[in-house]
């Protein structure tokens, strides 16, 4: 029997002490999004075909030798990459380690991800010009994006919830989208490392919950995205994981 191949999540989502883990309380798993990842693979009927991890680095959970999984995904988080946390330079460091090995393992970040992934490879990361990004939006996919297989069968509207973008996209980088706003919201960095700004593994419930406080009055702005998990799916296949 042909083993299966591993995905490893990499959960960034906030050190103790910055947000309060009750605002999760409905969610699968609490606060662990990791569990939320992984009931996501289990609808899309993935989590049998493939081997699952994760490690909550923000935790102080070591991040794994890169060797260890076939693809990764570094999820989204309360910090902006401004902060400069140790557990963050340690993220930057496996993810250039990554990049300059002699085999390519492909990597897929997700907001907070996709701002680390850019700042490695040379981006740049601001906050907004305007207002947060809140609610479920609209992108605009470009040419690259229409070819790209990451959009396959896949509406184009997402679930935002940033106060900062990458506002410089990395030489290498192949926009594959853009919001308003938001002109790098979807990259491809080439050799399997894909990165996007908004939330398609959150369903509009969890991120309406991590508003906290503001969570009554955004509650509208989000709707069901039933379909954008599918960039998970679309990433795995086009990279010989399933």
């Amino acid at each position: 029997m042909t083993a299966k191949k591993k995905l490893i999540f990499l959960a960034q989502m906030g050190a103790p002490g910055r947000y309060d883990p009750a605002i999760f309380a409905n969610q699968p798993g609490g606060d662990n999004e990791i569990l939320w990842f992984e009931h996501m693979l289990a609808d899309l009927g993935l989590l049998e075909k493939i081997a699952y991890e994760g490690r909550r680095i923000c935790y102080g959970e070591p991040l794994p030798h890169p060797s260890e999984g076939d693809a990764y995904v570094i999820g989204g988080s309360f910090h902006s990459v401004h902060d400069d946390l140790p557990w963050q330079h340690e993220i930057r460091a496996w993810l250039y380690a990554i990049r300059n090995a002699d085999y390519p393992v492909p990597v897929f970040g997700v907001c907070g991800g996709h701002q680390l992934m850019s700042q490695v490879l040379g981006g740049t990361v601001e906050g907004l010009p305007g207002e947060p990004a809140i609610g479920t939006l609209p992108i605009n996919l470009t040419e690259a994006g229409r070819d790209s297989y990451l959009f396959d069968g896949v509406v184009p509207r997402f679930n935002f919830g940033n106060e900062e973008h990458v506002s410089s996209a990395p030489p290498q980088a192949v926009v594959l989208a853009t919001a308003t706003d938001i002109p790098n919201c979807a990259l491809d960095y080439g050799r399997g490392w894909i990165s996007v700004q908004f939330h398609p593994e959150a369903s509009d419930r969890c991120m309406t919950e991590s508003w906290g406080p503001k969570a009554a009055t955004i509650a509208d702005h989000y709707v069901p995205t039933p379909d954008a998990p599918r960039l998970f799916q679309n990433f795995l296949k086009a990279n010989g994981i399933l």
